[in-house]
């Protein structure tokens, strides 16, 4: 009962933090305050100490994971603190997989978001030559170097991680 619980506390976490980071284009932090405070208390209360060092080595291995794509820009400081706070919420054995689950999703929205984007093949292949030689690591290169029919392409980071969040955590409890 309380692992379904969680998974409630889980998926209603994750589904704040979608609509905010769709909405508004970050998560704020007393959501992930709140996602933190969700995942250390069921912690100790049933596990003591040792639920405690569980809670905490997720938090740890959330903000570890996706602290060098912030330092390159890839990230923001919210899906870093998001991900830490599920860390808290699913415990480091979990959130393993759920990074890899949704990894794998994040890619395959990034491709389609740059074909529906850049529908014409020449830009594509521009885009993906600049991305190659890591013009990405600096917010404001691919403006200037594409010149004013440039936009930004944004993708909410929040909802491959909840995926693979929601998915990694139900393959955990119903097995």
């Amino acid at each position: 009962m309380a692992g379904v619980v969680s998974l409630c506390a889980l998926v209603l976490f994750c589904a704040a933090a979608v609509y905010t980071d769709i909405r508004f284009g970050k998560i704020p932090n007393y959501l992930n305050g709140i996602g933190l405070a969700c995942g250390l208390a069921p912690s100790i209360l049933r596990g003591g100490t040792s639920g405690l060092a569980e809670s905490l080595a997720g938090s740890l291995l959330g903000l570890s994971i996706l602290l060098v794509p912030f330092l390159l820009h890839m990230v923001g400081g919210g899906d870093v603190k998001f991900f830490a706070a599920a860390g808290a919420m699913v415990g480091w054995r979990v959130l393993w997989f759920s990074f890899l689950a949704g990894a794998a999703l994040g890619g395959v929205i990034g491709i389609v978001l740059l074909i529906a984007h850049d529908r014409s093949p020449a830009r594509l292949r521009q885009r993906l030559v600049m991305l190659k030689a890591g013009i990405w690591r600096t917010p404001d290169a691919l403006k200037r170097s594409a010149g004013s029919e440039y936009r930004e392409i944004r993708m909410p980071y929040a909802l491959p991680l909840s995926f693979g969040l929601i998915t990694a955590a139900c393959i955990n409890l119903f097995s």
